[in-house]
């Protein structure tokens, strides 16, 4: 079935959870007069995150001042929220239900109440299915459409961020970054060739609200720049920089210790994603080279071979341990439609590659930035003449064909 046309600018009642995409998403495609967001008694899953989308959606205009509330339902009482959603002064012929959020108790009660007042409801399920469900007299009438998550690239991540993070809380915003009028006239390929060059492409970049913090050149800085110009060129509208989180302050409790820093933030098809970069030379290769050196030295190697090998295992430890704080920090700052980068000048340990292949962490090496970040962001879209130059190269050397590295 075809799915049905919803009323315009409608009342959307829907369920808050700790995962905000799916409301952004919503809104964005219906663009509501008027949003109820139901929520718990339960702050943690439902509440506070019913509280940090109502002063996201109030500040972005994305509905009308004034025309986000909240309303609290039991979470766990069938025929109490069964009551409460009674109360709500709504006209089936212009409200919407969207039952992603809640618990399965609050979903399966809000799907009955909006059946039995013949309101058109919805669930947006993984890979943007906006699932429809109309009421009628010969029944229930399912129908399907693709969300095309791409509505939301000119949010500001910054304040996706800040409706998303629970535990956390920005300490310092970080730089936000455009092309500059130069940039623009820059072409991918111009832009991989210089990469590959290793320049620096600030020159190429609007770089707006900087700190005292970031004006001071670090080690890796070069990649970060050069990653989000890659970015930018290949369809993201902003990229934010530099960004610090803090654990959240509590009443009467102020914190100030950074727990996480953020290279690099920008919001692309839905999705938050976070990228992490690393500039220079693993230590694992530092190892290599000591025992290279040794051996010039005519060092007898085989007193310390041992040594060395327990430093390297240690070291590739090191790495692993690394890409799951990343994995951790995803969960919380990204949700669960979250993404992670991690662009690295030299290749990744085995075992490091395939924990993160398993657990969804991408790896790009920064001599393919823009082809690797190309195939990440535009998967679906037909291989380019670049591509199939860089996979004939490849078969000349007789290495591996593997676009994006």
């Amino acid at each position: 079935m075809m799915p049905p046309t919803p009323p315009k600018n409608p009342t959307l009642v829907t369920l808050a959870s700790r995962q905000i995409w799916p409301q952004v998403l919503a809104v964005l495609r219906l663009e509501p007069l008027r949003l109820v967001l139901l929520h718990s008694e339960d702050k943690a899953e439902s509440g506070d995150p019913a509280q940090r989308l109502k002063r996201f959606f109030d500040a972005s205009g994305l509905v009308p001042k004034g025309g986000t509330t909240r309303q609290e339902i039991p979470c766990g009482d069938f025929e109490g929220i069964l009551t409460r959603l009674e109360g709500l002064e709504v006209d089936p012929q212009t409200t919407l239900l969207h039952f992603t959020g809640g618990n399965k108790l609050m979903a399966i009660a809000a799907f009955q109440w909006a059946s039995r007042r013949k309101i058109l409801s919805f669930y947006l399920e993984r890979a943007n299915r906006m699932i429809w469900f109309a009421p009628s007299e010969e029944g229930m009438q399912i129908g399907e459409e693709a969300l095309d998550g791409h509505i939301a690239d000119r949010l500001d991540p910054l304040q996706l961020l800040r409706c998303q993070v629970d535990a956390s809380e920005l300490e310092r915003n970080g730089e936000l970054l455009r092309l500059n009028e130069r940039g623009t006239k820059l072409s991918l390929e111009e832009i991989s060739a210089r990469c590959d060059r290793e320049e620096d492409l600030r020159p190429f970049l609007s770089i707006g609200e900087r700190e005292e913090g970031d004006k001071k050149d670090k080690e890796g800085d070069r990649l970060e720049y050069n990653t989000a110009v890659a970015l930018l060129k290949l369809g993201v509208q902003s990229v934010r920089r530099s960004l610090r989180l803090k654990v959240k302050s509590s009443p009467g409790v102020s914190t100030n210790k950074v727990h996480e820093e953020i290279d690099l933030l920008f919001n692309f098809d839905g999705r938050l994603w976070l990228v992490d970069c690393k500039d220079r030379r693993p230590a694992e290769e530092l190892v290599s080279e000591l025992e290279k050196r040794l051996k010039l030295a005519s060092f007898k190697i085989e007193q310390v071979q041992t040594l060395l090998q327990r430093i390297q295992d240690e070291l590739s430890i090191g790495q692993l341990k690394t890409l799951k704080l990343d994995l951790l920090s995803i969960q919380d700052v990204g949700g669960l439609l979250g993404r992670t980068i991690c662009v690295r000048r030299s290749v990744l340990p085995e075992e490091v590659r395939e924990y993160a292949k398993k657990k969804g962490i991408e790896v790009i090496r920064s001599t393919e930035l823009v082809n690797g970040l190309r195939v990440l962001l535009h998967a679906k879209a037909p291989a380019t003449d670049g591509d199939l130059s860089d996979l004939r190269e490849r078969f000349t050397r007789g290495s591996q064909p593997k676009l994006g590295g």
